[in-house]
């Protein structure tokens, strides 16, 4: 099966508002490793094993929500057009344009 395939089965399997429940679910978890990590620099703490295990753990978070975004794009629609509004909007307030 091919990805796409295997993501519609997954929203036709569980249903769109089961997906969308699965994509709130994982949104928190890449939060909460993205603040562990934080929390151990912020500690002081300076061990590059430990270090590895936390980035690790936001990459395979940020595996899932990228799932479950792919999920969300097959229920909603594409959204190029809003993504490219809003890449071109973010270079020009970094070349410093108003907005």
């Amino acid at each position: 099966m091919t990805r796409e395939e295997i993501l519609n089965l997954a929203i036709n399997s569980y249903g769109a508002s089961s997906q969308e429940d699965m994509m709130i679910e994982e949104c928190s978890e890449l939060v909460k490793a993205i603040l562990k990590l934080r929390r151990f620099y912020d500690s002081g703490y300076d061990g590059e094993a430990e270090e590895k295990k936390y980035i690790k753990s936001i990459k395979e978070e940020i595996a899932d929500v990228q799932i479950m975004l792919d999920q969300m794009k097959l229920v909603y629609g594409s959204t190029e057009k809003e993504e490219e509004y809003k890449i071109r909007r973010l270079e020009k307030r970094l070349k410093g344009e108003r907005v």
